[in-house]
């Protein structure tokens, strides 16, 4: 509780300098934190009619009402910006956000693990290539057009083009119409994912319209069948939506969301605390005490389908070397990341896919910290004398576990330089291929290990597909392909489990931890959707009561 006065004091103190700055100030400087207040005031402001109703001068004493009574224009905090409102091109996580209330896909996956009908009215496999869909009608794009089956076949086909959608479309030989609300998949192989797949953010259905006449500045101007429309994007400090009154599922109740790029978790924890903010989608563990603790907050935590990973770029000398790799993750104790930077709330990574999947394979062991280990391979390798390295990373967490990797790998004369990169700048950084190391991780939203295995390590799928280990290896091409294809799930789970023993070999990534997906929220906010399964929430009934 002391720690929550102070960081209320410090905002406070923060707020006045802001205040002393903005009348000091040049008048860009004064238009820009004019704007921002305003939008402050906005988002947490109550209609006159509404204050009339919920504030009346007889309210007893002993009944106060909540400032948000009624209110339903929703403020989020995040700590990173999108990438694009194009679902195929904005496949992060806080891309997936906003693309998960502008669209919908054919199917989605429920509390339970399991496909259900999205847009999709009914489903079914024909055979191992064949799937037929057939659409509800009188769905509508934001656009006001109606939803048809040609543009479900612009969509699927269109993802084979797209650069970090391809790897989920490969397999789509295909899409044929036949009616205006039926559609069939012809895939070129089996690949007993595809329903899991289709969930995918990358695989959200657009209107052909819209796409073909935006043409390239589509992901500006989003069209979709979601809950919310897009209203504004402004890069690096917010994005809004607002609701799509003609919504097949019934209008939202949250009137509009606004979704801050807050980076700091203490000032988003700050923002929450104030109710600035009335949701916080990733806290940071070094402030979910605070939030635990304060009776006005809700904390909501659950083990999350991530992997936290260091990277190799395996193209780079020396990294190439299968030895260096190894040295390097002998050199690295695991437990310190977890204790240190999530403060325990999560595990040790002993895999390449998260223990929540299916096909997790108990049995690989991560090497053990290992500084004599380590300084052999290094000088059997020809680096007697250590080596220097870059190692890129983007966000506060990230920059301290860059410090971590640091300091452990001075001890085996490994110096690592740190490059700290806004989110956008990290990306197109490490798709390209600069960086020698890595901290990033990766969240499967589809509930199977395919989308986790090939995406992150196919050579097909370097850069910007996923695979920023840059990693070529023909055998690991083989054992992915032949497992997205197998048809018996006991064999293609063992062959998944086969892949997980075989990086553990080569040493493309060393896993750090798997961390809770920790939310936190104003107690009494309404109808906020925890998803375990994907940990993309759901905003779209959020409301405060009258």
């Amino acid at each position: 509780m002391k720690k929550s006065l102070f960081r209320k004091l410090a905002f406070m103190t923060l707020a006045a300098s802001l205040v002393l700055t903005a009348c000091s100030g040049s008048k860009d400087a004064n238009e820009t934190n004019t704007t921002a207040a305003l939008e402050t005031s906005e988002a947490q402001s109550v209609p006159d009619s509404q204050n009339a109703a919920t504030e009346p001068a007889s309210a007893p004493a002993s009944a106060p009402v909540s400032a948000s009574a009624g209110r339903t224009d929703i403020v989020v905090a995040v700590s990173s910006d999108i990438q694009s409102m194009d679902p195929a091109a904005g496949v992060d996580s806080p891309s997936a956000l906003l693309n998960k209330h502008i669209y919908n896909g054919l199917v989605k996956i429920d509390e339970n693990k399991q496909v259900v009908s999205d847009l999709a009215e009914s489903f079914e496999m024909v055979d191992d290539v064949t799937y037929k869909f057939r659409l509800k009608e009188g769905v509508l794009f934001h656009n006001g057009e109606e939803l048809k089956a040609s543009d479900v076949k612009f969509t699927l086909e269109r993802c084979k083009t797209m650069p970090r959608a391809m790897s989920n479309a490969a397999a789509i030989d295909h899409v044929s119409v036949e009616g205006d609300y039926e559609c069939t998949i012809h895939l070129s192989r089996p690949y007993p994912s595809l329903l899991y797949i289709l969930n995918d953010t990358s695989m959200k259905i657009l209107s052909e319209k819209a796409v073909t006449e935006a043409g390239d500045a589509y992901g500006e101007a989003p069209v979709g069948t979601g809950p919310f429309k897009f209203k504004e994007w402004v890069p690096n400090d917010h994005w809004s939506l607002e609701r799509f009154d003609d919504y097949f599922a019934g209008p939202a109740m949250a009137s509009s969301i606004t979704t801050r790029i807050i980076p700091e978790g203490s000032a988003r924890c700050i923002a929450l605390e104030t109710g600035e903010v009335d949701v916080i989608l990733n806290v940071d563990p070094t402030d979910a005490d605070n939030i635990d603790a304060n009776p006005d907050l809700e904390l909501e935590s659950h083990p999350a389908a991530s992997v936290e990973y260091l990277a190799f770029n395996t193209q780079k000398e020396p990294l190439n070397d299968v030895r260096v790799r190894q040295a390097i993750t002998y050199a690295i104790n695991r437990q310190e990341f977890l204790d240190v930077i999530i403060e325990g709330r999560g595990e040790v990574a002993t895999s390449f896919i998260a223990k929540t999947l299916p096909g997790w394979n108990e049995e690989v062991k991560p090497y053990p910290q290992d500084i004599e280990k380590a300084k052999a391979l290094l000088a059997e390798a020809g680096y007697p004398d250590g080596l220097a390295l870059k190692i890129y990373v983007s966000g506060d967490v990230r920059s301290r576990s860059a410090q971590i990797a640091q300091a452990q790998l001075k001890q085996i004369g490994v110096e690592l330089d740190i490059n700290v990169y806004e989110w956008g700048a990290f990306q197109d950084a490490i798709n390209s291929g600069e960086h020698d190391l890595l901290i990033l991780g990766w969240t499967n939203t589809t509930c199977d290990p395919e989308y986790s295995l090939a995406p992150l390590f196919h050579s097909k799928n370097c850069g910007a597909g996923g695979n920023r280990a840059f990693l070529k290896d023909e055998m690991l091409d083989a054992l992915i392909d032949a497992a997205s294809m197998e048809t018996d799930e006991s064999l293609r789970l063992s062959t998944y489990k086969e892949i997980q023993s075989y990086l553990n070999e080569i040493c493309p990534w060393v896993p750090l931890y798997t961390k809770y997906d920790m939310v936190g929220r104003r107690k009494d906010l309404n109808g906020f959707e925890y998803n375990k399964n994907t940990a993309i929430h759901t905003l779209t009934n959020c409301h405060y009561e009258n």
